[in-house]
């Protein structure tokens, strides 16, 4: 739970740079303070690159941070000969005023140089990167970007100085400005991880030309996005990779908490709207404007597909209205008035909206009135945003007036944009933030519901299909469903449980594999062969619970035009009881490419089908998904195989399980109840408790990049009338480590459930699970004044050394291919 270290801080707070570079750098124009004697400068002649024996600001037992190179391509080779003596931590490679010949051979060659040397490369053909708030611009761009809290990631180039260049147009300060280039060994994923923990990175712009690599990508956006808004740029997908694709990457960004826009114009909107710190806790809007035409606006904008609705006002609150505003004016919803506002008046008008039970939010539309006193009714408008507790969206239509008024409610901290679509569409886009986000925390229920599936039969039947390499037979595809026990009928083996009622249109359902993203759903009407276009909503991610297979049903057109009245809530259970026991049968059989029931009907009690349809793949099935991590899935299953019940020598029984999203409640209690010295013991600080950042960061995790397991025993709960609820006792975690190979561990165990044996156990179930996804070490930094700490390590056969760079710390460490050995 400590801030965790992380080797790209050598690339985004570099203590020392050495400079190769056979053009003009701007980081010399400006010396960044923390740098000032810490910056050396090869000398390149026509024939050699001659770098010092000693650098500046170095010991000779110092590893050099970063070394920037920019050189011609042909002379890469010499360049990084000429530094390997010291060892950088990070080489960036810009790109020279000369093109490669071959930049793939370029980056072929960076990578194999950066594994022999044990070191990252950022690049070749990197933008570089910027750091406003320190002052290092290591880019070729002339100008630093203003400081401020976004952070600007990027695939291009070109991009991100447009990007920057729009930026300090609009007054938009960054964190940090990062663009991988040809991603030799840094890429996209790397560069998200360490930004989750950049204290001063509050959100994230994400500009992508193509999709990452599918689980690295989607457990760093993961991480991020449950600390930090994310909106995306994606541009090319629907050209290169079809629509399909482009489909099923809208659903990995609702999985995964962050929100993609189309449009490079929305970027700095979206930015602007998403660091808004109140977001509305619903869909329902109101719409308050000086003059119809631009609430109409607004209205367009958000037609039936939009996340936001404009719901009818309360009866009381049109009341309240109407004794607010002049005759003649709308007291529904839209609210518009005709005649010139006041401060008093519009305050009466917004507080009334905003007290409406039935209303989340409120956006007000303002255009220039030469009968009002417009910078009045602005700071009024102002100071009521700084303290509702509902968001305020306004939207000051012009621009030589009505400028210096947005800046001015921009400046509180609510935002203002200048014209009515961006303004709708902004509510839109936190709405689909918050849905996104409560996506984001679904995970499987802790044990299957109903009965469990027969996974190892099923598994042996795909295994024998493989190796006669042919299709499945029907019967073969009912013996997979029946497996699973999807509950439905097939019409062609019987037909004594009734009939598909004919007045229920006929459904489809999919199951299909995208080569980046692995499997996803498809739900829609039958005959399903030109569904799936880019922007179509009923596109799931497996693995899915009731929650998540729900969602997916409502967000079809189907579903809105007719499902949603004429299925029996009995048939409604059954559908989604077919989708969450199919997402299992993707998730357990990674041999099994496509599954299709299309048509499936539905009756009073029961849905038919009259064709399976199940294509296999070539992926092994002799390597069980469990101890491979679920690597042919984009989003790893909540591991259930590791629930263990076990119990005390004293006969209280407590539970070990990795830790779940709705456990952040009791992992707060967990930590306000440890004492002080066990606090400072673990945290190096007087933490009492865990921030909302910390929190989210602990309980919504990706179990493939880390895990966290938690030790309970049931206890009353006193604010549910003493109802059982999970306490926890113990606290184990880790987190990979940026080589990919190994991991960092934290442990904490309750005061009063300490010398019991428990931090032996959490150790042991995580040790076992690091060394289950192929981990080849596993460490931690430990006090070197906690001792119980380093004993219990060294019982477990830890190697304990001194930490180089901090002598009151200690590095635990286990080398897991020796302990698998061993075993």
């Amino acid at each position: 739970m400590a801030a965790l270290r992380h080797r790209l801080t050598a690339l985004f707070e570099p203590r020392s740079v050495l400079v190769v570079s056979t053009l003009p750098m701007p980081l010399f124009k400006e010396v960044p303070a923390r740098l000032a004697g810490r910056i050396t400068q090869a000398r390149i002649t026509a024939t050699q690159v001659q770098v010092p024996d000693r650098l500046e600001g170095l010991t000779e037992t110092q590893r050099l941070d970063l070394a920037l190179v920019c050189i011609e391509p042909v002379r890469l080779p010499q360049a990084l000969d000429a530094i390997r003596v010291h060892k950088p931590r990070v080489v960036l490679l810009l790109p020279s005023n000369l093109a490669s010949r071959d930049p793939m051979e370029d980056m072929v060659y960076a990578r194999s140089w950066a594994r022999i040397n044990n070191c990252l490369i950022l690049g070749p053909r990197a933008f570089g990167i910027q750091r406003p708030h320190l002052g290092i611009n290591l880019s070729h761009e002339p100008q630093m970007a203003l400081a401020g809290r976004v952070a600007l990631v990027s695939q291009s180039r070109s991009i991100t100085s447009a990007l920057m260049d729009w930026a300090e147009d609009v007054s938009l300060g960054f964190s940090a400005i990062v663009s991988v280039g040809d991603e030799a060994v840094i890429d996209v994923p790397e560069v998200l991880e360490y930004l989750a923990m950049d204290p001063r990175t509050d959100s994230i712009a994400l500009y992508l030309e193509h999709t990452p690599a599918s689980r690295r990508f989607t457990s760093a956006l993961h991480a991020v996005a449950a600390v930090k808004p994310v909106v995306v740029l994606k541009v090319g997908g629907q050209r290169q990779q079809g629509e399909a694709h482009e489909a099923v990457f809208n659903a990995l960004m609702r999985r995964v908490g962050a929100v993609r826009i189309r449009y490079f114009v929305q970027l700095f909107s979206a930015l602007k709207v998403l660091v808004y710190t109140r977001r509305p806790k619903g869909r329902r809007i109101a719409l308050f404007s000086n003059g119809n035409g631009a609430a109409q606006m607004a209205l367009d904008v958000l037609g039936s597909d939009a996340a936001v609705t404009c719901p009818e006002l309360s009866p009381s609150t049109q009341r309240a209205l109407d004794n607010l505003l002049a005759p003649g004016d709308q007291v529904q919803n839209p609210v518009v008035t005709y005649v010139p506002l006041t401060p008093m008046r519009i305050d009466s008008v917004i507080s009334t909206l905003l007290d409406d039970k039935d209303i989340d939010g409120v956006l007000v539309l303002l255009t220039p009135d030469p009968l009002a006193d417009m910078p009045a009714v602005s700071r009024e408008l102002a100071m009521l945003s700084a303290s509702a507790r509902k968001p305020i969206i306004t939207c000051l239509i012009g621009d030589a007036d009505m400028r210096p008024l947005r800046h001015l409610l921009d400046g509180v901290g609510t935002p203002a944009f200048r014209t009515p679509d961006t303004a709708a569409n902004a509510f839109d886009l936190l709405a689909r933030y918050h849905y996104n986000q409560h996506l984001s925390q679904q995970t499987l229920p802790p044990l299957p519901l109903g009965t469990l599936p027969e996974v190892e039969p099923a598994r042996e039947l795909v295994r024998q299909i493989q190796s006669e390499r042919r299709e499945a037979s029907e019967q073969e595809c009912r013996d997979l469903l029946r497996y699973f026990h999807v509950p439905v009928v097939d019409l062609r083996v019987t037909h004594d449980q009734g009939e598909p009622d004919p007045d229920v249109p006929p459904m489809g359902l999919r199951f299909e594999t995208d080569d980046k993203l692995g499997p996803y759903a498809v739900f829609g009407g039958a005959d399903h062969a030109d569904w799936l276009s880019s922007s179509y909503p009923a596109v799931e991610l497996p693995p899915l619970n009731r929650y998540l297979a729900r969602q997916l049903v409502e967000r079809s057109p189907l579903w809105r035009k007719s499902l949603s009245s004429q299925l029996t809530p009995l048939v409604l259970t059954q559908l989604l009881q077919v989708l969450e026991r199919l997402s299992d049968l993707m998730s357990e059989l990674p041999g099994v490419r496509r599954v299709v029931l299309d048509p499936i009907m539905a009756g009073e009690n029961s849905l038919y089908i009259k064709s399976i349809s199940i294509s296999l793949s070539k992926q092994s099935m002799l390597v069980l998904p469990e101890t491979a991590g679920y690597r042919h899935m984009a989003i790893h299953p909540y591991p259930r195989n590791m629930i263990e019940r076990r119990q005390f020598k004293d006969g209280q029984r407590w539970t070990l399980r990795p830790i779940r999203p709705e456990d952040a409640e009791a992992l707060q209690t967990f930590m306000r109840g440890l004492s002080d010295e066990s606090r400072y013991m673990r945290f190096v600080s007087m933490l009492r408790e865990l921030t909302p950042r910390m929190l989210s960061r602990y309980t919504r995790i990706d179990y493939d990049r880390e895990l966290a397991l938690i030790a309970t025993v049931r206890s009353p709960n006193p604010d549910n009338r003493n109802h059982p609820r999970d306490e926890i006792i113990g606290f184990a975690h880790y987190l990979r480590n940026g080589d990919g190979r190994g991991a960092e561990y934290a442990l904490v165990i309750g005061d009063a459930w300490q010398r019991r044996g428990l931090g032996v156990i959490l150790m042991e179930a995580l040790i076992q699970a690091a060394a289950e996804q192929g981990l080849t070490y596993i460490d931690g930094y430990v006090l070197a004044s906690n001792s119980p700490m380093q004993a219990l390590m060294k019982r477990l056969g830890f190697q304990n050394d001194a930490d180089p760079e901090d002598p009151s710390m200690r590095r635990v460490w286990l080398d897991l291919g020796e302990t698998r050995r061993s075993d």
